[in-house]
């Protein structure tokens, strides 16, 4: 049987619960999306500051679960840092996403995942409609460029309505 693009069936109209702006307090669960970006250019410069937006949230409900990092040769060297922040439409104000105000791309293992630690303040992880999740990588002097540095964010949130 071949579906017709109009004949599919959102499942947040089968799946009770899911589907944004339902009851009180939103949505009971949702829905495991991975967002993968590369951070910066394949080889890192010195002296420049990468700026990536990662996610915006369509709709209302949304939460970041989890947050990895990984480069296929690492940086060493030089004073370089990796901030997240959760960027409130509503309040015109950047939340910080990581447990500390940023994390040093030095620590990671090339070809290995590191999953970063996120903040314990769990409002600094909600996102509403419109709220962006950013990445901003600034590479100081590397004695060791990286490269192919890539940030996957798990996001989890309901089907739109």
């Amino acid at each position: 049987m071949t579906l017709k693009k109009e004949r599919l069936i959102p499942f947040g109209q089968i799946q009770p619960g899911i589907t944004e702006g339902q009851g009180s307090r939103g949505p009971s669960h949702g829905i495991q999306r991975d967002v993968v970006a590369a951070l910066g250019t394949p080889l890192l410069v010195d002296g420049v500051t990468y700026k990536q937006a990662l996610f915006i949230a369509p709709c209302d409900g949304w939460f970041i679960k989890e947050v990895w990092l990984s480069g296929a040769v690492s940086i060493a060297g030089g004073t370089n840092t990796l901030a997240l922040d959760n960027y409130d439409k509503s309040g015109t104000a950047a939340r910080n996403v990581l447990s500390t105000t940023n994390i040093d791309p030095v620590s990671i293992t090339a070809l290995q995942g590191l999953k970063l630690t996120l903040s314990t303040t769990l409002t600094d992880r909600y996102m509403d409609e419109g709220d962006v999740l950013n990445a901003t990588l600034v590479c100081g002097t590397m004695t060791t460029d990286g490269e192919g540095y890539t940030i996957t964010a798990v996001l989890v949130g309901p089907e739109i309505d």
